[in-house]
């Protein structure tokens, strides 16, 4: 249970980010493990190897955030009385 105000926004501010880390796709969330890794594996132990690895697979990560898939942002006005229903149509398999 949260004690105060501020307590209980930054559980919901975790919760948010954990949904975004979990909503990315398996890449995107192996190659910032993997970079992650990689990169403190490089500065510790003074291995180039990892630090190059860690390297690239950042800049995978960057390149996946610039050219991946972005979410589609509709927004619509409505007045009074209107309404507005989203239904799913499923892909064919």
């Amino acid at each position: 249970m949260a004690r105060s105000k501020s307590d209980a926004l930054i559980a919901v501010g975790a919760a948010a980010s954990a949904a975004q880390i979990f909503k990315r796709g398996f890449t995107a969330r192996f190659a910032q493990a993997f970079s992650r890794m990689a990169l403190r594996r490089g500065m510790h132990s003074g291995s180039k190897a990892w630090l190059y690895a860690g390297a690239a697979a950042s800049g995978f990560k960057l390149l996946h955030s610039v050219a991946g898939r972005k979410p589609e942002v509709t927004r619509i006005k409505l007045r009074k009385g209107e309404s507005l229903q989203i239904t799913e149509i499923r892909r064919a398999k």
